[in-house]
């Protein structure tokens, strides 16, 4: 039976101006492909996310926890894509996973939300090689030999795309994993969990053609057909 992956919805806002809770396709594509069933997670409350900072929205309430408990319990996987702003519902689906050693997969800003989770902060970052949209490849990765991560890619270094506009820095917890040869983190890790990891880049757009980005969500899926 396919397994079925959450993915965290993204506020955004349309053409003509209106308020939308997002999947977006790079990432609902790689999950078909890899034989899984995505399921959008939106958050369980009223708030519009859209434009906002984290600060400028009420907080969870036991409620809104207990629904989105409900939703997260479906999934055997959960990836937590690109976007603008961590926001409360990010860290609290993060604990869930982390909790319940549900298989957890970061991307840009979902890596960024998990370094909040191991108790680091984000700067915004000015380094003009990490805002490059629309690259293939635009700077290389150094990769610990002895993460998980490693295991995974078999591979010390490869070249990634980069477009973000902030980076992690000072984990209280978890392992950084991967650097920038500016030093800029870009993968981080829980060495405990059977997959919680977060990268700074985007493999959804290279998994098409990139083998790293490839052997990245196989392994995911491989974990998660285990359980």
């Amino acid at each position: 039976m396919k397994p079925f992956i959450g993915i965290m919805g993204r506020p955004e806002k349309t053409r003509g101006q209106n308020s939308v809770t997002v999947m977006y396709d790079d990432i609902r594509m790689v999950v078909v492909s890899c034989g899984g069933i995505p399921l959008g997670i939106v958050p369980t409350s009223t708030t519009c996310y859209v434009d906002k900072k984290a600060t400028d929205v009420p907080a969870f309430t036991d409620e809104e926890k207990k629904d989105l408990n409900r939703i997260l319990a479906l999934c055997s996987g959960v990836i937590f894509p690109g976007g603008d702003e961590v926001m409360d519902y990010d860290l609290y689906a993060l604990d869930y996973c982390y909790k319940n050693q549900i298989p957890a997969l970061g991307i840009c800003m979902g890596m960024q939300a998990m370094g909040v989770y191991f108790r680091g902060h984000l700067n915004e970052i000015h380094t003009s090689n990490h805002r490059m949209k629309k690259q293939n490849y635009v700077h290389t990765v150094k990769l610990d030999k002895n993460s998980k991560l490693y295991q995974m890619l078999q591979t010390e270094t490869f070249q990634v795309n980069s477009f973000h506009q902030y980076e992690v820095k000072d984990l209280k917890k978890g392992h950084v994993v991967a650097i920038a040869s500016d030093g800029v983190i870009e993968a981080l890790e829980d060495k405990k969990h059977p997959f919680f990891i977060g990268v700074q880049w985007h493999p959804e757009t290279l998994f098409s053609y990139d083998m790293v980005s490839q052997k990245l969500f196989q392994t995911f899926f491989e974990i998660i057909k285990k359980r």
